[in-house]
């Protein structure tokens, strides 16, 4: 019998303490649980913040990747600083913008392998044509594409090449594959 007491006793001296603290826990985690999803949603919103402004700033400054592609493309050469201005031309006359720059890549590698002053990376005139400035050139090439080429139906590499580059159309063909391969290149960046 006084085990039957000892034992009742234990049980109404724990039970309460048991209880106690089991509430105390519970409400403990519930207290973190809460306070982790007050910081999840407010972590949640500053991204979608800081997310929106961001994608703001980068939607008003580069609206056309063309510059940027090109800037790519043409990396190490004296053009790239001119990216931008290539696809000004190239849409003042409604040609291809990948075309100036594969041209170049062609004849010069993009103005390297020529002599700076001349601003000749199309290999004008059969490169005897010195322009004042890269502006110039690129201005020259991208009108004179538009009225001796694009205007007349002769809008592919190919199609260009019989005009621009009449020996290469009797050794295969290899500077209209290489303008297609530049302009592939200039896809994939």
């Amino acid at each position: 019998m006084a085990k039957n007491l000892v034992s009742l006793l234990l049980w109404f001296i724990f039970t309460p303490i048991l209880l106690i603290s089991a509430i105390f826990i519970t409400a403990k985690q519930n207290a973190n649980q809460s306070s982790l999803e007050n910081y999840a949603s407010v972590a949640s919103n500053e991204f979608e913040i800081n997310n929106n402004i961001e994608g703001q700033v980068l939607n008003a400054e580069i609206s056309d990747l063309r510059p940027y592609t090109l800037s790519k493309f043409l990396d190490k050469t004296p053009l790239a600083p001119y990216s931008e201005y290539i696809v000004e031309v190239s849409d003042k006359y409604g040609i291809d913008y990948r075309l100036i720059p594969a041209i170049a890549m062609k004849e010069s590698g993009g103005g390297v392998t020529i002599d700076q002053s001349t601003h000749n990376a199309w290999g004008w005139e059969n490169g005897i044509t010195n322009f004042s400035s890269w502006e110039s050139a690129i201005e020259t090439v991208g009108k004179t594409l538009k009225k001796n080429y694009i205007a007349k139906g002769l809008v592919t590499p190919e199609q260009i090449m019989v005009v621009y580059a009449p020996p290469q159309v009797e050794t295969g063909g290899k500077w209209a594959q290489d303008i297609n391969l530049f302009f592939s290149q200039m896809e994939s960046l």
